[in-house]
């Protein structure tokens, strides 16, 4: 305290002296522009700090409250004399130090702006999505790398949609693959077939992986979690499927999100030596602000095979009912391992030019920002990329069935094999876009970029044994243009083209265009899309150079000319969805029987026909899932003609509003053609025309619930395995899961 008054004063004179002394000292040592408090008596100003002193000192002084009335001294004194006062009649005052006082005085401000804080809403607020959008509990969407535009996705949290487990099976009708969850895969939809232009021999697991622009980012109000597994629990070990996924997203700040994913597909396989681990790991996370909108993170992916080369006696499958655990196998001692490290980020920045004012019901101009995009902005952006893949694949094979699988070709070691391949990329791309009016014009968007491509490239040949490893490097620099636009909900268009100017692949160039157009005649909308594709590229490095110790080729392939339009139509309230696509081809690759790249030197074509269509009638479901397609040249794009997936069921609540139940069957089923087969050392497709594949119904028996939030599936597999016959392949050589119980959940947290 300043001041420490021993005696008790009890005169109004020597009080009027204590506190001109300390008014007077305060007026002096008062700093400019400090906050004051004004006493009532003689209507003297003083610091906040001189009041908490004038307390201190009347409490020091023991004068009564009543006398301190009678001085006419203002009530907020009062008030602190008072309560000091009657503390004083059963204990001595407390005497705070100075120090004391001033963390007393720092606490209050802290707690004051604490609460101010607390009560604060704290919203997004950001031009990439409307409020309609914002204002939701969670949202999701992928990103464009090229402009950082977003898509919007839907997180589908129902027991039909996370009914099939395999990601192939969710997204298209089926695939062909080997068998084993996370083992290679080829969508029968010709359309939803991806490529990885660095790396080919990674297309076979992109249906279990992502890409950055595939990769899911989020906004959420909450914390959120996903949960899931599904697998054949009760399996024995050998042959055992674990399915997994962990997710976890939150929003540190309305704007800044990040999220860890982790999944797993995998099992010990049917046949010998087909165990399987393929496994993703990723960090993300995105900032949505006023101006500047960013997408970043870490995306790995690896898998572990033990690769078998199938079945050596198709007959051992299809006439006997042994064990397929002893079938005999091509290979008993080969492995591959595939990885994908890649760091990424996309940002971009909006400076705004020119708003148009807008004005309230009353005239007054409302201060637009870039959340409603009036006016004339233009964004600067960048992406980054790193990226390395590689893939290794050894082998010991003495025998004669395992050297016949590869044709008796050795090139480099007689017995062992140790390939291996690696590509690292080094990207980066500058990108500048104008809304030259708003977002919602016709023309909302101009755009324009040019990008770097460093590309490191690994693949053996004969040389290095005396020169050393030495990697292959390309420089490749190229340009795009873009341009969008929408017309308000009902109509939305872009287009985006691409020229390759030096490196690699000088001269090549492609253009991307899509239009969607919507009318709300019934519930949730009747949406039609239609895109264009059309490109000419020189083939990926490998399809030229490879230098193997089974397979050995050098080209020069011309570009390959590729032509596609899609269509799309969905009608959500109805349960239905409808496409159609067609494909120009010329010059296109394809692996021939010897696992040899080949060009086409005529050009062909692929047409494909998608509906879907789910009715209900009364507790009767019927989903039906129908792929038509028809391949002009069957021996180089080989496809089923026809594939079907019905799920026919009964639905039921078993608890009402929290137990909803679903009881039926689901079968897949393709016409019979000449499924591609697969080769380990290569780990790619190829073509044979030695065995047909199909014609041969896969029926899944199950039980589906509903519980709350959580999605439970219990699924008899191949329940009908032996009818019409035991040909249930996957792909040459291959078989599909016997006859085996399945459990699978997929359970969300959140608070609401």
């Amino acid at each position: 305290m300043l001041y420490n008054f021993k005696q008790r004063l009890r005169t109004p004179a020597l009080l009027l002296v204590a506190l001109s002394s300390i008014i007077l000292l305060e007026s002096w040592s008062r700093p400019k522009g400090i906050r004051t408090a004004t006493l009532s008596m003689r209507d003297t100003v003083v610091t906040d700090s001189a009041f908490h002193r004038l307390v201190d000192s009347l409490a020091a002084l023991n004068i009564s409250p009543d006398s301190l009335r009678k001085m006419g001294l203002d009530e907020r004194v009062l008030a602190a004399i008072d309560s000091l006062y009657k503390a004083d009649s059963v204990a001595n005052i407390k005497v705070y130090t100075p120090k004391e006082l001033r963390q007393m005085r720092r606490d209050s401000i802290r707690k004051r702006k604490d609460s101010i804080i607390a009560h604060t809403p704290r919203v997004l607020d950001t031009y990439v999505f409307p409020d309609s959008v914002i204002f939701t509990r969670i949202f999701s969407w992928e990103h464009d790398t090229y402009l950082n535009n977003q898509t919007l996705t839907k997180i589908d949290t129902t027991f039909n949609y996370r009914f099939h487990d395999f990601p192939f099976q969710r997204d298209d009708i089926n695939a062909q693959y080997l068998g084993v969850s996370g083992s290679a895969a080829l969508p029968f939809n010709y359309f939803k077939r991806e490529s990885e232009e660095l790396f080919p021999f990674f297309n076979p697991y992109k249906t279990y992986s992502y890409s950055q622009e595939t990769l899911p980012f989020y906004n959420t109000k909450t914390p959120y979690t996903e949960l899931a597994y599904s697998g054949t629990l009760l399996a024995n070990r050998q042959k055992s499927e674990d399915n997994i996924k962990f997710l976890h997203t939150q929003n540190f700040t309305p704007a800044f999100n990040f999220s860890f994913l982790y999944q797993r597909n995998g099992g010990g396989g049917l046949l010998q030596n087909e165990k399987t681990d393929f496994r993703t790991l990723a960090f993300t996370g995105n900032y949505l602000g006023k101006n500047y909108v960013a997408h970043g993170g870490y995306l790995y992916s690896r898998l572990k095979r033990e690769e078998n080369g199938g079945v050596t006696d198709l007959k051992m499958i299809s006439d006997t009912t042994i064990d397929v655990r002893t079938v005999p196998v091509f290979l008993n001692d080969a492995n591959s391992v595939i990885r994908r490290n890649t760091f990424f980020i996309t940002h971009s920045y909006g400076f705004p030019i020119r708003w148009t004012k807008q004005r309230d019901s009353l005239g007054n101009v409302i201060h637009d920002s870039l959340k409603t995009s009036q006016g004339t902005v233009t964004y600067f952006g960048h992406h980054g990329e790193y990226t390395v893949f590689s893939r290794g694949y050894t082998d010991n094979i003495t025998d004669s069935v395992g050297r016949s699988l590869y044709h008796n070709q050795f090139y480099i070691n007689p017995y062992s094999t140790y390939d291996s391949t690696r590509v690292m990329n080094l990207e980066n791309r500058f990108f500048i876009k104008v809304q030259p009016w708003n977002a919602d014009a016709v023309v909302s968007n101009l755009s324009g970029g040019v990008g770097h491509q460093l590309v490191n490239i690994y693949g053996f040949k004969p040389d290095y044994f005396i020169s050393g490893n030495q990697n292959k490097k390309y420089n490749n620099v190229y340009a795009y243009f873009g341009a969008g636009g929408k017309f308000r909900k009902y109509f939305a268009w872009n287009a985006l083209g691409k020229i390759d100017m030096v490196g690699y692949y000088k001269g090549n160039w492609s253009l991307d265009a899509a239009m969607r157009f919507s009318s709300w005649v019934v519930k949730e909308g009747v949406h039609l899309t239609a895109k264009f594709h059309a490109s000419s590229r020189r083939p990926n490095y490998f399809y030229n150079n490879l230098y193997s110790n089974h397979y050995i080729w050098e080209y020069d392939f011309a570009n390959t000319q590729t032509t596609k339009i899609e269509g799309l139509l969905q009608i959500p309230h109805w349960g239905l969805e409808a496409s159609v696509g067609y494909s120009l081809l010329n010059k296109n690759i394809y692996l021939d029987s010897l696992c040899t790249p080949i060009q086409n030197g005529t050009a062909m074509s692929v047409l494909s026909g998608y509906i879907s269509k789910n009715l209900a009638i009364g507790p009767l479901h019927l989903d039906n899932r129908v792929l038509f397609q028809l391949s002009s040249k069957q021996e180089i794009i080989p496809l089923p003609k026809l594939a079907l997936n019905l799920r026919y069921y009964l639905q039921f609540y078993a608890v009402k509003d929290i137990l909803n139940v679903q009881i039926g069957a689901d079968m897949t089923y393709n016409t019979k053609y000449y499924a591609q087969a697969f080769d380990p050392a290569l780990g790619m497709f190829y073509n044979q025309e030695r065995y047909k594949v199909g014609n041969n119904p896969y029926v899944d028996v199950f039980v589906n619930l509903q519980w709350k939030r959580a999605c439970i599936f219990i699924k008899g597999e191949n329940i009908l395995m032996g009818w019409p016959n035991r040909e249930y392949y996957s792909t040459y050589r291959y078989i599909r899961p016997q006859r085996a119980l399945k459990i699978g959940i997929w359970w969300p947290f959140y608070l609401k």
